[in-house]
């Protein structure tokens, strides 16, 4: 899927730095090979240490088998990522600024890129990770559907948004998963971490993995429509966050 970017939405065009990765440049771990640029030769150690102090909790929690060697291939600016993926989605949508297109290998812009805050980028880098382990899970997955496929990487890379801070939910307005499955509605990177939140805390993990098995089928894991699902949800994150 695409990593979002807010701040592009919001900003317009992202500024243009340094030049196409150098494939010089490479730092293998355990179990990533990362492929950086001239921006991150401070960080490439912390930022490996990041995704490997992740590996393990992300790999166990959605019972996931068979997963090779990931590699990581970082771009010092959107120009290069979108060139570097042309062949695989020649219409990188201007919001995006990296995706994983299967459980061994991911495609985003440096970390250490000027315009973006550095622990934020380190998150994205930990989602685009946690949607090759669902590709493990079930190689089908990817934006199928879109709204769990987000929902399982956002609560991995703990990107939770605090509820009391987004108006519609603030207004008891929750999205339907019709709206969080377009493309352009950026509603899921906001209610995400939430949804899967509830999914862990009422029916647990297995839960979770059953449903990106099944492609979010509610009737079959929860004996929910879809209505039912985003009301029980909902309801959850009012008790919780006692809104």
């Amino acid at each position: 899927t695409f990593t979002l970017l807010l701040a592009a939405l919001l900003s317009g065009n992202l500024t243009v730095y340094g030049a196409v990765t150098d494939t010089n440049r490479v730092f293998t771990t355990t179990h990533f090979e990362i492929f950086y640029t001239e921006l991150d030769g401070r960080t490439i150690r912390e930022i490996a240490d990041s995704l490997e102090a992740n590996y393990s909790r992300i790999v166990t929690d959605l019972q996931a088998e068979n997963l090779q060697l990931v590699q990581v291939h970082f771009y010092s600016n959107i120009s290069d990522l979108q060139l570097a993926m042309i062949d695989i989605e020649p219409n990188l949508p201007s919001w995006a600024i990296g995706l994983a297109t299967d459980m061994s290998h991911i495609y985003l812009l440096s970390p250490n890129h000027p315009d973006f805050n550095y622990y934020w980028m380190i998150e994205n880098v930990i989602h685009e990770f946690a949607h090759c382990v669902s590709y493990a899970v079930n190689p089908d997955i990817a934006n199928n559907p879109r709204w769990l496929w987000e929902a399982v990487a956002i609560y991995e890379s703990n990107q939770l948004r605090d509820p009391k801070n987004i108006p519609y939910l603030v207004d008891q307005q929750p999205p339907s998963l019709t709206e969080l499955n377009k493309f352009t509605n950026t509603y899921i990177y906001e209610v995400g971490y939430l949804i899967a939140e509830f999914l862990v805390d009422t029916r647990g993990m297995d839960a979770l993995i059953e449903l990106i098995s099944n492609h979010g089928d509610l009737d079959q894991t929860l004996s929910m429509s879809e209505e039912e699902f985003t009301a029980q949800w909902f309801l959850h994150v009012k008790e919780k966050y006692e809104m």
